[in-house]
């Protein structure tokens, strides 16, 4: 494309008032030939229509990853806690060249401490919308994208890229055409092509219902900012706060001007639709009502707004009962009076919740039947792909085990663990039923704790 981006939009300054970005509603069609595909669509449909999401359970994600809040980085989370997984500010964006980087609540990283240099342009992902835009000059339009400049200098963004497949796949790539700029404290909004209205600019869209991530390089094919997105999250806003240093949170939709998280979000202390429970709030939730074979124990809130059951407890006498990560061997140890067939039951580090499904694991052991531990017998497992071993390693850094019968699905018995606490013993002592988790040494593999 060799238009300049002025021909095409008006960026305006949000924050002081004196109006948001828009596109001008001549050329458009010109300004979209070179780069949205024929039909102006992708695989994630551009055009993405309201829903109703999934039902309201225990196991609905109402906030971010389902694991925010244990201390340890999980699938889909950049940080938990204190750990940062070893990023620094300029880890997070090139601009950056000191300050202290720490983790926002809804474990994605805070930048708001980082350290910028005079006369230096600092541009992020800023907001997404995986559904319509409903307030503003953008109102109608479909799945759009924000970047923000919160530096002190002008950024030119010629052939800067932004996609949604991290591989930048041409076809799913939009390329920021030669000459844009964006000034200090200015927004640019970019909207999914809708071959209809025959507007907008991203040859892609957002899954309302999936997770994926945004990723936008520069013209030198530099990292610059990516956001893993949960499109279910985003369907009205997800957004940072503040503006291109914060967190991502749920937000009030406020496309072109100054962030603004959502009133009526997971974190206000208040159940609401889709949430399972909200701080001290657990909807009525108990251990033994999430109808997953607990007996007792105690049922929390993660600040996720997700049910957390780490600390729900069963009453078998079949228990897991010691673990190291640093050999990757696991202990189950049979406290009951008969012999025990483990024939049927899985053993898997995935989360096991009521939709846990053992034919979408990709990692697990199926114990075939015949793998009998007599009483007050002990039964060791390693790691590797032979008969009998668990395929996945245990982290060094904090890990979850869960052995289940995977018809219900019925937990039979768990463990968590955070960072260190497996690299030479996680132990029940006493052992076996009823023993506590502690770190333990030296091993007792096969014996008694």
């Amino acid at each position: 494309m060799s238009m300049n981006m002025s021909m095409c939009t008006r960026i305006g300054r949000g924050r002081d008032g004196m109006g948001m970005a828009l596109w001008a509603l001549l050329g458009l069609a010109a300004c979209n030939s070179d780069d949205a595909p024929a039909d102006g669509t992708d695989s994630d449909t551009a055009a993405s229509t309201t829903s109703t999401g999934p039902t309201t359970s225990a196991d609905t994600t109402a906030g971010g990853s389902e694991d925010c809040g244990n201390g340890m980085i999980d699938e889909g989370e950049e940080c938990d806690g204190s750990e940062l997984g070893g990023a620094q500010c300029t880890d997070v964006n090139p601009a950056f060249t000191d300050g202290t980087l720490t983790c926002g609540a809804s474990c994605t990283f805070d930048a708001s401490g980082c350290t910028l240099p005079p006369d230096t342009p600092l541009v992020t992902l800023n907001e997404v919308t995986s559904d319509q835009v409903l307030i503003g000059e953008f109102v109608g339009t479909n799945d759009a994208i924000e970047l923000h400049n919160a530096g002190t200098g002008p950024a030119d963004l010629s052939g800067w890229r932004l996609s949604d497949d991290p591989m930048l796949l041409a076809e799913m790539t939009y390329v920021i055409p030669e000459g844009t700029m964006l000034e200090p404290g200015d927004f640019m909004v970019l909207r999914s092509f809708d071959d209809i209205t025959m507007t907008g600019e991203l040859p892609f869209g957002l899954d309302a219902q999936g997770v994926e991530t945004l990723v936008m390089v520069d013209g030198s094919d530099a990292m610059v900012d990516s956001v893993t997105v949960d499109g279910y999250l985003a369907r009205v806003s997800y957004c940072r706060v503040p503006d291109a240093t914060g967190p991502w949170f749920q937000c009030d939709q406020t496309f072109g001007s100054e962030n603004q998280e959502a009133d009526t979000a997971c974190g206000n202390g208040v159940l609401e639709a889709p949430e399972p429970c909200d701080g001290t709030d657990l909807g009525g939730n108990t251990c033994d009502g999430l109808g997953l074979g607990f007996s007792g124990g105690t049922l929390t809130c993660k600040q996720t707004c997700n049910l957390d059951a780490d600390a729900c407890t069963t009453d078998s006498t079949l228990v897991l009962n010691e673990l190291s990560s640093t050999t990757d061997q696991i202990e189950i140890f049979n406290g009951g009076a008969a012999d025990v067939d483990l024939g049927g039951l899985v053993l898997t580090d995935d989360n096991v919740d009521a939709t846990y499904d053992v034919t979408l694991d990709t990692a697990e052991l199926v114990f075939p039947a015949g793998t009998v531990i007599p009483p007050n017998g002990y039964l060791v497992i390693s790691q590797g792909v032979g008969p009998g071993q668990h395929p996945f390693g245990l982290g060094a850094m904090g890990d979850r085990l869960t052995l289940v019968d995977p018809a219900g699905p019925t937990i039979i018995d768990q463990t968590q663990y955070a960072d260190g606490q497996g690299a030479i013993s996680w132990c029940r002592q006493p052992n076996g039923p009823g023993g506590a988790w502690e770190t333990c040494a030296p091993s007792s593999m096969g014996s008694s704790n």
